[in-house]
């Protein structure tokens, strides 16, 4: 049995969710509000740039070439790890720069959770990490 935690969220004294930090109606606020960014991030200038850019037929051809000579995921390659790359990733974020966008030396090849991760730390933190 879990041990079950007070709401981390100041002033309640409801016991947490299994598994999480808040109480039902307080993970349910975090959900709502974690949700608002999300969707105010896609309506960002950069974001609709990014958009138009990733629907052309140069952009579908050039991704589809290069995971087909990159096969494997770079983060996790750096950790001996052998895993399909399925997405093709903007090492330093374009933010609607044609030149960038499609700038090869710019590209890598990463999983779906990699990618999901680095995406997430570059939206809502702010950190892009450039390889080498």
């Amino acid at each position: 049995m879990a041990i079950r935690k007070v709401c981390c969220r100041p002033g309640c004294d409801d016991l947490s969710i299994d598994g999480g930090a808040h109480c039902h109606r307080h993970e349910q606020e975090r959900l709502d509000k974690q949700a608002a960014r999300r969707a105010r991030a896609k309506l960002g200038r950069e974001a609709q740039a990014g958009i138009e850019l990733y629907a052309t037929r140069a952009w579908k051809d050039g991704r589809r070439a290069f995971l087909s000579r990159h096969v494997t995921c770079c983060d996790c390659g750096e950790l001996g790890l052998v895993v399909e790359a399925t997405e093709v990733d903007h090492i330093e974020p374009h933010r609607g720069d044609r030149a960038k966008f499609f700038d090869r030396t710019n590209w890598q090849a990463l999983c779906k959770p990699c990618h999901s991760r680095k995406t997430a730390r570059e939206v809502w933190h702010g950190g892009a990490i450039r390889k080498s």
